[in-house]
């Protein structure tokens, strides 16, 4: 006889467990302060990335891996970590450790944990894609790239510390990121955006990446306050990431057919829902962004989650 499920303690109880479950987890993996650290401008970067790798063979043959489809048959297999290295280049062999090192943190055991890794990658490839292209704003490719792959922590954080209050979550039947926001404060007194913020600040990662993770889901200023204040580099940030991803849960439904319409109909929607402005023709946002996504699936495939193609979705 299957006994029903315990109904949760209130939600302010809920919080207090996260809250503390929190303040024990481990720190986050030191390579990934180091990965995020390293200066592709240094002239020892391509030095520095050729250490890392070859201290870890599971990486060394992930790379491998992706080295080997880069080339789409053209370019013959290799099984040398250098000229893999040479062939993805050094800033590719960046991203992959650190989504690798990110995904170790989180097995994606589940559908949905692989889903929101593949929204992850997507969105971190996309960050580092339109960092450059926002006018306005100097934004630190490296930190856009690792804000977007750990934008959405906090959820992984949500079921791995309090699963029961994660399936209640689940089956609230919300639509859209305000509807989960409203779901996660009913069930349990907090959001995965500030639990992402609480684990970023004690991790040490910097507060630009803690705060876009904490304020990616809301709603962007109108007033004046609100408009000089995503006109700092920490804000510019916040408004790339909430644009991204917008890009990214179109391109998770409709694949690269949507990134393919007309660039005048692409132009519209970007008017109507991105917050940044962007430097160039829509032509050029929707070829970076092509490419952003057929890198994202390889790397994808590389760490393993090879049924995330957004090609063919």
């Amino acid at each position: 006889m299957n006994l029903p499920p315990e109904p949760l303690p209130a939600p302010a109880e809920v919080a207090r467990r996260l809250h503390d479950d929190i303040a024990r987890l481990p720190m986050l993996p030191t390579v990934l302060l180091r990965l995020s650290m390293l200066d592709p401008e240094s002239p020892s970067y391509f030095d520095d990335v050729q250490r890392l790798v070859h201290a870890d063979p599971g990486l060394a043959v992930r790379l491998l891996r992706l080295a080997n489809s880069a080339g789409g048959g053209a370019l013959a297999a290799t099984t040398s970590i250098d000229l893999a290295l040479l062939r993805v280049g050094a800033r590719t062999a960046v991203e992959l450790m650190l989504a690798e090192k990110a995904a170790t943190m989180f097995p994606a055991k589940d559908e949905w944990q692989r889903d929101l890794w593949a929204h992850s990658v997507l969105v971190a490839n996309y960050m580092r894609r339109l960092a450059p292209m926002v006018i306005g704003a100097e934004i630190d490719a490296n930190h856009a790239y690792l804000a977007g792959l750990l934008h959405d922590i906090g959820r992984f954080l949500m079921a791995a510390l309090l699963p029961e209050a994660f399936e209640v979550v689940e089956d609230a039947g919300w639509d859209g990121p305000q509807g989960l926001l409203d779901a996660e404060r009913q069930a349990c007194g907090c959001t995965h955006t500030e639990l992402a913020y609480e684990a970023m600040t004690r991790w040490g990662l910097p507060g630009s990446l803690a705060r876009a993770a904490r304020d990616h889901h809301r709603d962007a200023p109108a007033d004046a306050a609100g408009a000089a204040e995503a006109d700092t580099q920490a804000g510019a940030l916040v408004t790339l990431l909430r644009d991204v991803d917008w890009l990214a849960m179109h391109v998770a439904r409709d694949g690269m057919a949507w990134l393919e319409q007309p660039p005048a109909e692409f132009e519209a929607q970007a008017r109507a829902h991105m917050r940044s402005r962007y430097r160039g023709a829509p032509e050029d946002r929707l070829l970076r962004l092509r490419s952003a996504t057929v890198e994202a699936s390889r790397l994808l495939a590389a760490i393993g989650l090879d049924d995330q193609d957004f090609r063919s979705a």
